[in-house]
């Protein structure tokens, strides 16, 4: 029985500890050891949660650790995540058994896919992306590495998202769209058109900010 280590032990973090219960591969290949945070009270007043370990930058990785990133900024999730590649981490995917994945994610890791997500078939998706609650997903989609998709979104057949691009909730791209990297599309929009790189776009229709 190995041991899943989260990165991350703030709001998200909490999250992703629920999402750890529910999802398949807890207590037959794994069981929850704790988290990593540089904050050592993140979980004051919380009392169901196992403990912080330590920091990121002082653990010492063991050989039965598995690791999974619960940071909801992309940049500090690809940061952190980073260093602990650099020591050879494992990291794996969480996916809820309340999911609907008709793609296959073998070959991804550090994917974490929440309840009730629906991924149509033949998407392709990199590694550490997060599906958050009620995200559907389109047919042939791409969707690179460090994304964030977070929760009612919808992404239309075809489009392309790229690297470290932060959907906020209730957004939604029509097919055959681009998001280009590290783009952010800000709560509630409809995007009709490609988004540039290192952009912020809001509103319906979605437009720069």
């Amino acid at each position: 029985m190995k041991n899943l280590i989260i990165v991350g032990a703030r709001g998200f973090g909490r999250e992703v500890y629920e999402l750890a219960l529910n999802s398949k591969g807890y207590g037959k290949d794994w069981i929850v050891k704790g988290f990593l945070d540089d904050k050592k009270d993140a979980l004051s007043g919380f009392n169901r949660y196992p403990p912080i370990i330590s920091s990121v930058e002082s653990y010492q990785i063991q050989k039965d650790d598995l690791f999974v990133t619960a940071l909801g900024h992309t940049g500090y999730k690809k940061y952190y995540t980073e260093h602990l590649l650099e020591r050879k981490a494992e990291f794996v995917n969480l996916v809820h058994k309340g999911a609907d994945v008709q793609s296959s994610l073998i070959g991804s890791k550090g994917i974490l896919v929440f309840n009730y997500v629906t991924i149509s078939v033949d998407v392709t998706v990199g590694d550490f992306v997060v599906f958050q609650q009620y995200t559907a997903v389109g047919h042939d989609v791409s969707i690179g590495s460090w994304a964030h998709i977070s929760a009612f979104s919808f992404l239309g057949g075809y489009s392309v998202i790229g690297e470290g691009v932060l959907i906020n909730p209730g957004a939604k791209i029509v097919p055959h769209k681009k998001i280009g990297n590290w783009a952010t599309v800000g709560a509630g929009s409809l995007v009709l058109r490609n988004v540039k790189p290192n952009t912020t776009v809001f509103g319906e229709p979605a437009k720069e900010i």
